[in-house]
């Protein structure tokens, strides 16, 4: 039996341990690197999130109103 990984694989793999790489170097840093908290505030704050949420219920207003049964 073969084992194959696939591409997709391979990318959530490699995000997975980027989080675990940053989320070390925060610890070891104490402060002086932008953590989670203040990227999710600036996020919430920003436009760019607000763009991201009127997508997301556009799509999703899309896929509940308008697919043919």
């Amino acid at each position: 039996m073969t084992s194959t990984v696939v591409p997709g694989t391979v990318v959530w793999v490699a995000l997975a341990a980027g989080v675990v790489v940053w989320l070390g170097v925060l610890a070891l840093s104490a402060g002086r690197f932008v953590g989670p908290r203040r990227v999710v505030r600036w996020f919430l704050g920003s436009w760019l999130s607000r763009g991201i949420v009127l997508a997301a219920w556009g799509a999703a207003g899309w896929h509940v109103f308008c697919q043919r049964p």
